[in-house]
């Protein structure tokens, strides 16, 4: 079962505007969030399905807001350095343990929670060694 559009604002008041983050908006990401999901079976989320899917939705507004002003680089991690004379500001997006799929959740608080939480869920691919 997905979440909905009040369990949402709930959990990040900062989406409570309804003019800033109209209802609809909302609700196109909580239908793109179940298309994108890795492994939609909610047993395998280990009860943790609707609060990684809060996660994912944020990080989708959020990159899709900062993509609609123009940059489409999305990098919203913590400040690594900074410029003042020609503007430069360098984010720093961690890199330990992740695969080149994971870089679009590294751009925001967000995808990382999201990541942290699915990677509770699932786990890698196993080897076994037969000796």
């Amino acid at each position: 079962m997905a979440i909905d559009i009040a369990t949402l604002r709930t959990r990040f008041p900062e989406f409570s505007d309804n003019t800033e983050y109209p209802d609809a908006r909302i609700q196109i990401f909580i239908d793109d969030s179940s298309l994108i999901y890795i492994g939609t079976d909610e047993k395998r989320w280990n009860g943790k399905y609707n609060y990684a899917q809060s996660y994912l939705v944020a990080h989708l507004l959020i990159t899709a807001e900062a993509s609609e002003a123009g940059d489409s680089s999305v990098k919203v991690g913590p400040v690594s350095s900074k410029s003042a004379g020609g503007v430069s500001v360098t984010r720093a997006v961690a890199t330990k343990n992740r695969s080149e799929g994971d870089d679009f959740y590294m751009g925001t608080l967000y995808g990382q929670r999201f990541m942290m939480i699915r990677n509770t869920c699932f786990a890698g691919v196993l080897v076994a060694n037969q000796l």
